[in-house]
């Protein structure tokens, strides 16, 4: 057997696990990216995406990216952000500062807010800034995936349009997790990925954000050429095609989770993804263990909880990976401090249960080893 090869139940922040629906049809379609099926693919993942988001189709838009959430992000950056533009990068864990280090490449003028991981946001000191400096963007990410902190994006949104900049929003990790309404929180444009809640494997992202935005492009220099918003928004909409050659599998795919999502109701899989999260986080402290700051504003895409007294995260990882769960370990200042559980994808309430039961058993043999 090789070594890649196995199911495991992978309760990390991603990849997920995929329906057999979604698995189906990633393998059960065989067609060109020049021809007319996948433009009315394209199509269906337009108007099915931004159905789910209840965005109007007259000012909002959206493109799909072969690539990482990652992708989308510095897609965004070095396209829509100019060179003498002012950003504002706000932090408070990894992905906040990724957003800015990314941006530091394209645009000079960045300053990256950065503060303590975990730390609620200081909108005070956001305000403050924004109306002392002149800001033309604002980055920040909704869910800061290495703490599982949901960020105020309602809050900024209200002080960029107060002070007149455009927010842009990394919700690679929250999307279809957690509520996100971009006409309330006044975004102008989103990245997401594939391989988180919408169900469906790594490889794409996407971006949305509002037609004017995206029209706006055109009159920017290209400064990144397979990751060129202004040429992606103009294949699409002039030809219904990608700018190169795409990964059609995984675009059928998407589509496929898109309409699943759709007719489950996105309500309902909002509220299905708070309920697993909610089972998992009980279950949690059924144990006696912790949640990391359980007082703050939590995403229901990912739990992080505190490693319990004398346990390495590489001691729980192998125990779990035994046990067919794969879970991820803390990052930077939370490293061997915490380990990470998603609900995110095709788990229900009995994989929450088993692993909630394999916790419970792992710590009991680890109590008596210590004794």
């Amino acid at each position: 057997m090789d070594d890649y090869s196995g199911h495991y139940c992978l309760m990390c922040p991603g990849p997920v696990n995929v329906s057999q629906r979604v698995m189906q049809a990633m393998i059960g379609s065989e067609i060109g990216h020049r021809e007319i099926e996948f433009s009315a693919l394209l199509e269906n993942i337009r108007r099915n995406c931004l159905k789910i988001m209840n965005l109007p189709e007259t000012s909002y838009a959206m493109v799909v990216i072969t690539g990482s959430g990652s992708a989308a992000n510095e897609a965004v950056i070095c396209s829509a952000i100019q060179p003498d533009d002012v950003v504002l990068s706000l932090a408070t864990g990894e992905f906040g500062r990724r957003l800015g280090d990314i941006s530091k490449i394209y645009n000079p003028n960045t300053v990256i807010h950065a503060q303590e991981w975990g730390t609620p946001l200081d909108l005070a000191w956001v305000e403050d800034y924004l109306r002392t400096h002149r800001v033309d963007w604002v980055t920040m990410v909704h869910n800061e995936t290495c703490t599982g902190e949901l960020q105020p994006v309602r809050e900024v949104g209200a002080l960029c349009k107060k002070y007149g900049a455009k927010l842009f929003v990394d919700a690679v990790s929250s999307f279809m997790a957690d509520p996100l309404d971009l006409v309330d929180c006044n975004v102008t444009f989103m990245s997401t990925s594939s391989g988180k809640a919408i169900g469906m494997a790594p490889g794409l992202s996407l971006v949305v954000g509002k037609i004017d935005a995206f029209e706006a492009l055109t009159h920017y220099p290209v400064r990144n050429y397979y990751l060129s918003l202004a040429r992606h928004y103009d294949f699409f909409v002039n030809k219904r095609q990608t700018p190169n050659t795409p990964a059609i599998a995984l675009f059928i795919a998407l589509n496929e989770a898109l309409r699943m999502i759709l007719e489950e109701g996105i309500q309902e899989r909002l509220a299905f993804q708070a309920q697993k999260a909610a089972q998992f986080r009980n279950g949690i402290c059924s144990l006696g263990l912790s949640l990391l700051h359980p007082d703050h504003v939590l995403s229901n895409a990912v739990s992080t909880v505190i490693l319990p007294e004398h346990t390495g995260f590489s001691e729980l990882r192998e125990a779990l990976r035994s046990r067919n769960f794969i879970v991820y370990g803390g990052k930077g200042p939370l490293m061997d401090k915490v380990f990470q559980v998603s609900t995110m994808g095709h788990v229900d309430l009995n994989d929450v249960n088993a692993l909630i039961d394999a916790l419970r058993d792992i710590l009991a043999d680890h109590l008596h080893s210590v004794a």
